[in-house]
């Protein structure tokens, strides 16, 4: 397999110019509708072309949110990649910013590889197993070179000067049973679309991230690996253990993500006994 180190900048590159092209749609309110309901815009599918595309020379069979390969084409696949072409595609209609292009390099059942690029705000998140995360803005440049020389490390150490704990909450399928966890917790919160909310955990910006709505696994992956490699955690609500990739069913269960520095405190703990 290539050096992976060299994959990452490639496929952070990958991300950066998909997100060219999503941006040449943002303003444009015209979407189909699929059949979960979820919007589907041209965005959406040119960027998937593009990254299907280019991530071709690696070798590896892709699963994407637009074009799904079947559990018996991937259930045996040593490596495979997982990506959603544009997450967020509502807060990309709504003209926020809190859209993501994700890229996931999936090894078994975890994602060893991941890069989030939110173009409207030129920010990049990358990350790989044993090597680190990282964050940098990329408005100046998206060469390899640039990259490189310019990446941020993430620690998940608390950026945010606040004393109170901020959870993540979703802008569009934020649930009950969230504000209640906020509410038991006394949390303030930080409304974030996409995978920007759990990059926002390695980022420093936020401490922790419920999610008790549904996500599928490209929702998740690349901004899951980012986030272990800043330190902190993704817990499946059933499990209590990592997510788990490559399932039979592309949904998640319910989780909650931890900040670095949330890994041991009070719930943290309250979530590993309940």
């Amino acid at each position: 397999m290539e050096n992976n180190i060299e994959m990452l900048y490639k496929v952070a590159q990958i991300a950066i110019r998909a997100g060219f092209i999503t941006m040449k749609y943002y303003g444009n309110c015209t979407y189909d509708l699929k059949s979960d309901d979820s919007p589907l815009t041209k965005a959406d599918l040119e960027s998937n072309e593009y990254i299907t595309d280019s991530l071709q020379e690696f070798g590896y069979k892709i699963c994407s949110e637009e074009a799904i390969l079947e559990y018996e084409q991937r259930k045996n696949l040593d490596y495979y990649w997982l990506i959603d072409p544009l997450d967020g595609t509502k807060d990309f209609l709504a003209k926020n910013g809190g859209f993501t292009i994700n890229i996931a390099l999936i090894h078994k059942n975890r994602p060893i590889l991941g890069v989030v690029y939110a173009p409207a705000f030129y920010e990049l998140y990358f990350a790989l197993s044993g090597h680190g995360a990282y964050m940098m803005n990329v408005e100046n440049s998206n060469s390899i070179e640039f990259i490189k020389s310019n990446k941020i490390k993430l620690n998940g150490d608390r950026i945010v000067k606040d004393d109170s704990l901020l959870a993540c909450d979703s802008v569009f399928h934020s649930t009950e049973e969230t504000l209640e966890f906020f509410k038991k917790y006394n949390l303030k919160t930080l409304k974030c679309g996409s995978s920007l909310k759990v990059c926002s955990l390695a980022a420093g910006k936020a401490d922790l991230y419920p999610r008790f709505n549904g996500t599928s696994e490209w929702d998740m992956a690349a901004c899951d690996v980012i986030l272990e490699e800043s330190g902190g955690v993704m817990l499946d609500c059933v499990s209590k253990e990592k997510l788990k990739y490559n399932k039979e069913s592309i949904r998640n269960n319910y989780f909650i993500a931890f900040a670095r520095t949330q890994i041991g405190k009070e719930i943290y703990n309250d979530f590993l006994k309940s």
